[in-house]
């Protein structure tokens, strides 16, 4: 499998490369950077180059070249806060290196920057504390003392070491003496245990020890030892006396002795692995294991750690865990192993070596699918993926927004065509195009090449750039790559070039002048993706939209804001846009056919005057719960000048909590505009997550979110309600309010299931009355008995009955549409197409009834039904729930939302199933099948997982429901099962 001679030949040859394609930083920093679009996932999409630990084990920090370092919970693998440092377009803001306090309050992070800048930042939300600028120049590895007192700074080129000390838990620093006697850089720094003596590796062949004092570091001993080759990672033995290396170039580990410098032993593993290396070390504190990884694999292909028992005295084991590179090792004291790789993965093992965790990215993979990386002939639609089960297609058609089939006639990426050729384009320095080599830059290899169909031009793909040449080998343009580009392809129109980057994203660039007009970026899993133009224009699918979003740098020593682009939902939705940018030829073009769309203010600069409020929860960072408690939260909002906070909202296990008014909350004044309010909150007796929001005229802040946790002697599970006696009965109720037309007044929309199944659902739910439920309290309407007022009477009953105690299901069924300004309307039975807005019932009224109700709140959406409703001659009408399931599910809104179909298409009847195939599989599900592991109860996500594969396999495929559940909404039951 490629993997670019195993990240050209490991970290320090990449990050030399990158060091030579953007030349020096300085100069790029702008007064006000403009915002720039970056993918989220949740997780790191591009190599992490350096993780930690704290002493405990509690918390992971690892640092990537995607701009962010990511704080985890090491015990379950949960995402905590992300850090983003200021950034640029090219390296500028890519990390490189991080270390954590041993007490894990703080983080140290560093990377590329126009200042060499080295941030401190606090652990819990992510907050630069202070900053170390002016260094000479990049860091490249970073470590704290024992102590926490002390931190230590590797640097690229010759500045060698930069030692920091404070005093006042790194809100202040003050350097002490180091060395900068290196002739090349830094590769690791590791302490003894006991703070006094480090170590460091260099790749100018040298490890170097260091007595670590109050006046800075006084050097030991230098020393070149053998079978070292160039000495990479480094980690002491607990007892101070052993020093053991890992090598950038080669396959073993040598041992030293920590004070001499002096080879006292070399570790191989069982086999030789020409090429590959072990870079990075770790020693167990127990001082009986010693760990060492890099790029060496097994005889599957498979990166793996090998452990070497009885302190390096007895044989290795093989652990396979990565698909790439391993970068990082740390040993925690409670026996366990951090792993890191270039994946990006991260990863924990226990003591014995069995797998903890690992917490992976969910980005398409584009290596090796180059026969795959097939284009039509206009670039509108695209193969980039062998199919798989469980995943809707291999193919997108954005021209249609849809999952697609590949054609017969789509074209893979050519060599050769009307007698031009690409010639040592795979992994090579040297390409050639009709025996002309191309001169490419220091450090750059080609990674993939395509000719056009009549031979006039050919792109090719290198690590650092997309390049577009004319067949005599002169180069026509060339656009810099925001990641590794693995695949690229030219369309036969002659229009576009077409390519596949390593962070999951394909983008469409221009091909008379490189400029790129479209970024598609689908998930993994096949179900989620998002498109966007870079004026901000955006589409998604169900879900879609939190996996991008704007970040807006407040300056040098601030850490940057990020905001989905949900935030910006009712100006930048536009799928109507995005499906005509390719035919068009770019997005100005589709801008200039859609003039209402062409007026709204385009890119970064428009965005920052929309900006909704950030809020932050200053302390406490984890709050212990007991019944009848009240914590008093710090909380701190940020908003723009010109659009005040009018008012914060909370949200606890997804359901909402009432916040006071701002007017009466104690507040103070921060630096860089913050205002701290004080914020009482009652504390449920339960473990809960706690999310907060800010909102101004703009819409919704990002959510804050805070841990309630009960202490250890208070986990015992209650006793069930339904089993106490001589008390009250504490099972909620479930109200149902169930909508389903099928004979409307207008004969040319008929339906004939959607009654029979908003029926078939609630007699369904009524037996669960006395079981999970105290009672079920149902309102049914169906098709005579479903007019508008009849609907807006259901949405107002629901409101008015449900408490916080209970579960609210909504239930519609038949007629959607959207109109012109693609605001989505249901159709009740009395509905005039012709009068929408009098007739219909607008989805503000069902969105505001249910983000309101203060229980646990589902809406299933069975309304994309084929029928006449779009031929009605009413031309501006389409078919498309996304954005109501996007809004409804969002964090801030809470709503677990069931969706019979996605995007455009149809949800399919038959009489063959007596139901829609949705509310079939819905009532399979809650009938038993969804308990998969016999529980006795159904919780909604094993109702997911069941209803998702159940109507695809009913509908062949043509049909693919989704749920999305709200960060912050834990999963619950919703039935007791039955078999």
């Amino acid at each position: 499998m490629l993997r670019l001679r195993d990240c050209l030949r490991q970290v320090q040859v990449l990050l030399c490369g990158f060091l030579l394609m953007s030349g020096t930083a300085a100069g790029q920093a702008a007064a006000e950077a403009v915002p720039s679009l970056r993918i989220e996932t949740g997780s790191h999409v591009a190599p992490i180059r350096a993780a930690s630990l704290d002493r405990d084990g509690r918390y992971a920090v690892t640092a990537a070249e995607d701009k962010t370092a990511r704080l985890w919970d090491a015990g379950s693998g949960t995402l905590l806060s992300v850090f983003r440092p200021p950034s640029g377009a090219g390296n500028d803001g890519k990390l490189y290196a991080v270390a954590m306090t041993p007490d894990g309050s703080v983080y140290a992070a560093a990377g590329w920057s126009s200042g060499n800048d080295l941030y401190l930042v606090r652990r819990h939300d992510g907050q630069i504390i202070h900053r170390v600028t002016g260094l000479p120049d990049v860091v490249t590895h970073l470590s704290f003392s024992p102590d926490g007192r002390k931190l230590v700074a590797g640097l690229w080129g010759r500045q060698g070491v930069r030692i920091f000390a404070s005093a006042d838990a790194w809100t202040a620093a003050r350097e002490l003496p180091g060395d900068a006697d290196y002739s090349d850089e830094v590769n690791a720094t590791a302490w003894s245990l006991d703070g006094k003596m480090l170590v460091v590796s260099s790749a100018d062949g040298f490890v170097r020890s260091y007595e670590a004092t109050a006046k800075g570091l006084q050097r030991l001993a230098r020393s070149t030892p053998a079978g070292t080759g160039v000495p990479f990672g480094l980690a002491f033995s607990p007892d101070g006396q052993t020093v053991a290396v890992g090598a950038a170039d080669q396959a073993q580990v040598v041992l030293l002795e920590a004070k001499t410098l002096k080879a006292s032993r070399t570790l191989a593993p069982p086999r030789s692995s020409p090429g590959r290396s072990l870079s990075v070390v770790a020693w167990s504190t127990d001082g009986q294991r010693i760990y060492a990884a890099g790029s060496w694999s097994n005889d599957k292909g498979q990166f793996a750690i090998l452990t070497w028992p009885d302190a390096g005295r007895g044989e290795p084991s093989i652990l396979p865990v990565a698909r790439n590179t391993i970068t990082a090792l740390h040993a925690a004291r409670d026996g366990r192993l951090l792993y890191a790789t270039a994946d990006p993965a991260w990863g924990m093992l226990a003591a014995g070596g069995q797998a903890l965790l690992n917490v992976g990215h969910g980005l398409l993979d584009f290596r090796n699918q180059r026969s795959r990386f097939r284009l039509a002939t206009d670039g509108g639609a695209l193969s980039f993926q062998e199919a798989r089960p469980g995943r809707s297609a291999e193919a997108f058609d954005l021209r249609q927004l849809a999952w697609a089939k590949p054609g017969k006639d789509w074209q893979a990426p050519r060599t050769t065509a009307a007698k031009t050729v690409v010639d040592n384009w795979f992994e090579r320095q040297n390409p050639s195009i009709n025996g002309k080599t191309l001169v490419l830059d220091a450090g750059e290899w080609s990674l993939s090449a395509s000719v056009a169909r009549d031979g006039g031009r050919v792109v090719v793909a290198t690590n650092f750039r997309i390049r577009l040449y004319d067949r005599n080998g002169s180069e026509l343009w060339r656009a810099a790559a925001p990641a590794t580009p693995w695949q690229v392809n030219l369309s036969d129109d002659g229009r576009w070039v077409v390519a596949g980057f390593s962070d999951g994203s394909l983008r469409w660039y221009r091909q008379n002048d490189g400029s790129e007009q479209l970024v598609f970026f689908p998930q993994a899993d096949g179900r989620r993706w998002v498109m966007w133009t870079p004026g901000g224009h955006f589409a998604a699918s169900p879900g879609g939209e939190t996996l991008v979003g704007w970040q807006v740098d407040r300056g040098p020593a601030q850490a940057a804001d990020f905001y989905p682009v949900s935030r910006f939902r009712a100006e930048y939705y536009r799928p109507e846009l995005l499906s005509e940018v390719v035919g068009k030829g770019s997005s100005q073009a589709a801008l200039a056919a859609l003039p209402a769309i062409a007026a709204t203010p385009l890119g970064g600069k428009a965005i920052r005057e929309r900006l909704p409020p950030t809020v932050r929860i200053v302390s406490p960072d984890v709050a212990p719960t007991s019944r009848g408690s009240e914590v008093k939260l710090q909380v701190a909002v940020r908003t723009p000048v010109d659009a005040p906070t009018t008012r914060l909202r909370a949200r606890l296990n997804g359901q909402p909590v009432a916040v006071p008014p701002l007017a009466s909350l104690r507040t103070s004044r921060a630096s860089d505009n913050e205002t701290i309010y004080e914020v009482p909150l009652a504390l449920p007796d339960y473990d809960a997550q706690l999310l907060l929001f800010a909102e101004n005229k703009h819409g919704v802040s990002p959510e804050a979110t805070l841990l309630l946790k009960r202490p250890p002697a208070a986990v015992a599970e209650p006793a069930s309600p339904s089993l106490a006696t001589g008390s009250a009965d504490l099972r909620p109720a479930l109200y149902v309010l169930a909508v389903g037309v099928s004979k409307y007044q207008d004969p040319s929309i008929q339906l004939e299931f959607a009654a029979k199944d908003s029926t078939d659902l609630t007699n369904f739910l009524k037996t669960q009355e006395g079981g999970l439920y105290r009672k079920v309290a149902v309102r049914l309407l169906t098709d005579n008995g479903a007019k508008r007022d009849d609907v807006l009477d259901g949405l107002e009953w629901i409101r008015r009955e449900l408490t916080s105690r209970d579960v609210a299901i909504v239930f519609i069924a038949g007629h959607g549409v959207n109109d012109a300004d693609g605001t989505y309307y249901f159709l009740p039975q009395d509905v005039n197409i012709k009068a929408l807005k009098r007739s219909g019932v607008i989805f503000s009224e069902i969105r505001n009834t249910l983000v309101s109700l203060p229980g646990k709140a589902l809406f299933f959406i069975d309304t994309c039904h084929a029928g006449n409703v779009l031929g009605t001659g009413t031309r501006s009408l389409r078919l498309d729930t996304t954005a109501v399931i996007n809004e409804l599910s969002s964090a801030d809104n809470g709503v677990i939302v069931f969706a019979a179909a996605t995007g455009r298409q149809y949800a399919q009847e038959s009489s063959d199933w007596g139901n829609g195939a949705f509310t079939k599989a819905i009532l399979e599900g809650l009938r038993g099948k969804a308990d998969y592991n016999r529980s006795g109860r159904i919780t909604h996500k094993m109702l997911d997982l069941y209803v998702s594969e159940r109507v695809k396999a009913l509908t062949e495929g043509a049909q693919s429901p989704v749920t999305i559940v709200p960060s912050g909404v834990p999963d619950f039951p919703l039935v007791f099962g039955q078999r």
